[in-house]
């Protein structure tokens, strides 16, 4: 049985090889993709997840924009990083795949109450916004969670 998983996003160039070696596996089953404000504004990471799910030739996977902002602070992005585009460096086409209405949180919260408890893994690689408002607005897609994988870090 194939490992179902939502990536929780912000896409620089490390989330990108994260997001495309995810993809490429044959024992995962990408449910979603949900874009937080972090290395640069929400728009451009949404922006960004579908230039890479084009790039994998997955048209058919939605990504879903999400949380703007932190919770709690003013946000610091990665343009030192990452560059003013987030993934700055290989010019990717412009996506053609439609941005999709539905916001990111309500996404995970649906896709949480839907599948069957305990099934979805959840892969964040960037601020965890959209998980904390996710939780906050419902808690009891909390328990249906499988686990929780992480990369992250930083320095302030």
């Amino acid at each position: 049985m194939k490992e179902k998983i939502i990536i929780d996003t912000d896409p620089g160039q490390d989330d990108a090889i994260a997001i495309l070696l995810a993809l490429a596996c044959e024992e995962i089953d990408v449910l979603g993709i949900t874009a937080v404000a972090g290395n640069v504004s929400a728009d451009l990471t949404e922006k960004n997840a579908r230039k890479i799910c084009e790039l994998a030739g997955r048209h058919d996977l939605p990504v879903y924009k999400g949380a703007a902002r932190p919770l709690l602070k003013t946000l610091v992005t990665g343009e030192h990083v990452h560059g003013s585009s987030g993934m700055d460096g290989p010019e990717l086409p412009e996506p053609v795949m439609p941005s999709r209405e539905q916001h990111a949180v309500n996404f995970i919260i649906d896709t949480l109450r839907i599948q069957p408890a305990e099934q979805v893994t959840l892969c964040t690689l960037g601020a965890l916004t959209n998980l904390a408002l996710a939780f906050a607005m419902a808690p009891d897609i909390i328990p249906r969670v499988k686990r929780i994988i992480m990369m992250g870090g930083g320095i302030l």
